[in-house]
């Protein structure tokens, strides 16, 4: 808007001019100077937020990444004017209270999608064994067994069940493989016995070796498409990935909706149902991809 602003100065200083009643709207020189100095401080920052309001890929894990260059772009440099400094200074502290140490829940699902995006997961997370620890806890408590679904078995049940052999999983194999696979390549992790099973803990544990001794992507390359591939030797991980990058850093897609929504819902189209409003939104949304699936 400022820059619009500034590429549109003669024309709205003319428009003003023309009437008497609008000359105390004329922009002073001041507040010209004020706007230039503005547009240089913000110009570094704006393809970072146009980043992360963007829907064609992942966003939450970039918030710490885009936010250290952020951080980087407004430190004060020697040409800077004094006006140039105290935006600067102010924009730093604006930044400071919205990211700070005291929310630790924020500072943890952002480290935890950082450290679960395979291009920042060395170089960005600060809090790397707390959310290695979120995991356990997690992969803990889904362990554990529901005791409103427990009842006393019935000892002929029981007998009978220790008669007949139980059916094995499918997942089992799978299940068994990942597990092989996953202490093979990391070899800095103690060998169990083979009669001793490993729990969902110890798994994930075993992931963790694997998954920090594998180098970090290409920045350009997509973080989704890399589990994709991997899901097989880190299945824990990739379902705690799938759940977290998929959350958006900002609400700009959520908005767009709601204007596509405002588009199609228009006076003249007042009585549409919302299961029909909900079709015209879906399909003007993904209709693009459904092009693109036609003609790859």
């Amino acid at each position: 808007m400022v820059e619009r602003f500034l590429e549109q100065q003669q024309a709205v200083c003319a428009v003003l001019a023309e009437n008497r009643k609008k000359w105390h709207l004329m922009p002073k020189d001041t507040d010209i100077t004020i706007l230039e100095t503005l547009k240089e401080v913000l110009r570094p920052l704006s393809p970072l937020t146009d980043a992360l309001s963007g829907e064609q890929h992942t966003t939450l894990s970039s918030v710490l990444p885009l936010t250290w260059k952020m951080f980087t772009s407004l430190n004060d440099e020697e040409k800077d004017s004094l006006l140039a400094g105290e935006m600067k200074s102010a924009i730093r502290d604006y930044l400071n209270e919205e990211v700070n140490d005291d929310d630790k829940q924020l500072l943890l699902i952002l480290n935890s999608a950082t450290y679960l995006d395979p291009r920042f997961k060395d170089m960005f997370v600060s809090l790397k064994e707390e959310v290695k620890q979120c995991f356990l806890d997690q992969v803990g408590e889904n362990a554990k067994p529901n005791r409103s679904q427990s009842h006393v078995p019935d000892p002929g049940q029981e007998e009978d069940s220790n008669l007949m052999p139980q059916k094995k999983q499918k997942g089992d194999l799978r299940r068994l493989l990942s597990s092989v696979q996953g202490e093979k390549k990391g070899s800095g992790a103690t060998p169990s016995t083979p009669g001793e099973p490993l729990s969902r803990s110890d798994k994930l544990k075993d992931e963790y070796q694997v998954y920090e001794k594998m180098p970090e992507i290409s920045a350009e390359e997509d973080p989704l498409s890399w589990w994709k591939t991997n899901a097989h030797t880190l299945p824990q991980l990739s379902d705690f990935a799938r759940n977290y990058l998929c959350i958006a850093a900002s609400s700009c897609a959520s908005e767009r909706v709601f204007s596509t929504s405002g588009l199609i819902v228009s006076p003249r189209r007042s009585r549409l149902t919302h299961e029909n409003i909900d079709m015209l939104v879906f399909l003007s949304t993904n209709l693009e991809l459904t092009k693109k699936f036609k003609n790859p």
